[in-house]
């Protein structure tokens, strides 16, 4: 996760700025509560710009030029991306894995290698590979 990533006095800015959710804080305050300098502030303050966590609004604070420091707001997929996940997703058919006999099986709580009931001496399985599996190499 990009937080984990973030040095300690990052994490600090970070967490600062997220407990100021909705108001935000100015950056120059930011700094002072953090004991640091401005410019530590500005290189953290662009860090967490660059990782998306954070966006900064041009704003007046006591007089002075500043920056208003806010949580980025959530990213909504893009349509591009949402093709793309449901191109991907309608690729993924289980339709031929439904009829496998495990699926159906009062056993399968109980079915394990070496067991009573055991996977590589099943009858049921062991038909469905061969109409599934095996007949259809024979026909290609």
């Amino acid at each position: 996760m990009l937080y984990d990533e973030l040095s300690d006095m990052e994490k600090k800015a970070y967490d600062l700025i997220l407990k100021h959710r909705k108001k935000g804080i100015y950056q120059n305050d930011l700094w002072k509560i953090l004991g640091i300098n401005s410019r530590e502030a500005s290189r953290i303050v662009a860090k967490l710009m660059k990782r998306g966590l954070i966006i900064r609004k041009p704003a007046v604070n006591r007089g002075r030029k500043t920056y208003l420091i806010l949580p980025a707001p959530p990213k909504k997929p893009t349509k591009a991306k949402k093709k793309l996940e449901l191109k991907f997703l309608t690729k993924i058919d289980i339709r031929p894995f439904l009829d496998i006999p495990c699926v159906k099986c009062p056993f399968i709580d109980k079915c394990y290698e070496g067991g009573f009931y055991d996977p590589t001496n099943c009858p049921w399985l062991e038909e469905w590979l061969y109409n599934n599996v095996y007949a259809k190499k024979k026909r290609v």
